[in-house]
């Protein structure tokens, strides 16, 4: 009995895995202002949402390369920058993936919780303001 009800839990955690993940789908983007130092870039290669347009309690998944000649460690985040002067927002450990020199690829996830610009950027390993970023909206609107 203990083991059919094993099953039956492992079963509807798998289900409910699968589910969030069949809501997601991929979406054509664009990529609009971006600036970095000499040596770095940060590439997005697929965009994966909740819903056709970024737009305010969707989630997003986005997942791309980097590359930081710049420093020898960094953080990369991705943020939702507000469009009116605002404080600063608590934000979940998937937005943020501690990154070293050289390159690699990445895979960042946040919920949109107010209107504003996506944009994935490199911070100071030990905090502080963006030294390189690059923003990007869905295709349907211009950056």
């Amino acid at each position: 009995m203990k083991t059919l009800l094993r099953l039956l839990v492992g079963l509807c955690l798998a289900s409910g895995v699968a589910s969030a993940r069949a809501e997601l789908s991929s979406v054509p983007f664009i990529v609009g202002k971006q600036q970095f130092k000499s040596g770095d870039s940060i590439v997005i290669d697929q965009v994966l949402t909740t819903s056709p347009k970024f737009e305010v309690g969707a989630k997003v998944v986005v997942r791309g390369h980097y590359q930081l000649a710049s420093a020898a460690k960094a953080s990369l985040g991705l943020f939702v920058t507000h469009r009116a002067p605002a404080g600063r927002d608590p934000f979940a450990p998937s937005q943020v993936e501690s990154v070293g020199k050289a390159g690699g690829s990445f895979e960042l996830s946040c919920a949109i919780a107010y209107p504003g610009d996506l944009h994935v950027s490199f911070y100071p390993a030990t905090g502080g303001e963006a030294f390189g970023g690059l923003y990007f909206s869905d295709a349907s609107r211009k950056s």
